[in-house]
């Protein structure tokens, strides 16, 4: 081959590469460009997602020390409404005893009478005449003198256990009524306690569903933080990729485009060398 052909083909070669050169920057430009535009976009939309997703873990924060309050309610009311449960037996159960006495007391009562009533009619059938008569009917007058002392001091003493019995009748009935007032306030507290407490549970089932809508939200906004960060970091290795090849096929460009040079301006330098030959002396 000769210098003139071998000259020839590397100039074709290098024209060759420049045109070859001159597509794949353009397409690595434009490949780089849409990339960097996807990038721009995930980039964007992962600002989105976590600056939402910190949002709705500030909520589901407050969300749940709200709740914490709540469970602390629910138990309050829960042990007050227990204690006036337990008060409101102890309150039954003492108002049994007292009836339990009351009715002994009327037993013992009705009993008394009944004697005392026995004494009073043995009293009158004996008339006013009664001492005379009962010392006539002993043998010795002392005798009978005792005998109507004790059934003197008899009538006495039973007519004294009488208003005894009387007057702690009276007093078990204050204590009753007394009882039934403090049944009736605990029932009517109880009343309001289940109120509360019905409230302050339903307050707590709706935190509890607006808790659990938090969480789901705030668990799909993390996973979407996720997902783009891999997305991201992806592209990014894309990007980079597409810019080494870039910067490849920019090289050789600039080197085929040197060559290229270099080649014409070999070639004008030949050019002036074989003028310069020809030229006669």
């Amino acid at each position: 081959m000769t210098r003139g052909a071998r000259v020839g083909r590397a100039a074709l070669l290098a024209s060759a590469l420049l045109l070859a050169a001159s597509p794949a920057l353009d397409a690595a430009a434009q490949s780089s460009r849409e990339t960097e535009r996807r990038l721009e976009r995930v980039r964007k939309e992962l600002r989105d997602v976590a600056a939402e997703r910190r949002r709705l873990e500030g909520e589901r924060g407050a969300a749940a020390r709200e709740l914490r309050q709540v469970d602390e309610r629910v138990a309050s009311s829960s042990k007050a409404l227990a204690e006036t449960r337990a008060r409101l037996a102890e309150e039954h159960a003492a108002l049994e005893r007292l009836q339990a006495r009351r009715r002994e007391l009327d037993a013992t009562v009705a009993t008394r009478r009944t004697e005392l009533a026995a004494l009073l009619r043995a009293a009158y059938t004996i008339g006013d005449d009664a001492a005379l008569k009962l010392m006539l009917a002993q043998d010795r007058v002392a005798d009978a003198g005792r005998l109507l002392v004790y059934h003197r001091y008899l009538q006495q003493q039973r007519s004294e256990r009488i208003a005894t019995l009387q007057a702690e009748m009276v007093e078990l009935d204050g204590i009753e009524a007394r009882i039934q007032d403090r049944r009736a306030a605990l029932e009517a507290a109880q009343t309001e306690q289940r109120a509360q407490l019905a409230q302050v549970e339903a307050d707590r089932q709706r935190r509890a569903e607006a808790m659990k809508g938090l969480e789901s939200r705030f668990n799909d906004r993390s996973a979407r933080e996720k997902a783009l960060g891999s997305d991201a970091r992806s592209l990014e290795r894309v990007l980079a990729q597409l810019r080494e090849a870039a910067r490849r096929a920019e090289a050789e460009r600039r080197a085929a485009a040197a060559a290229e040079r270099a080649r014409q301006a070999r070639e004008a330098r030949e050019a002036r060398d074989s003028g310069t030959a020809a030229t006669p002396r």
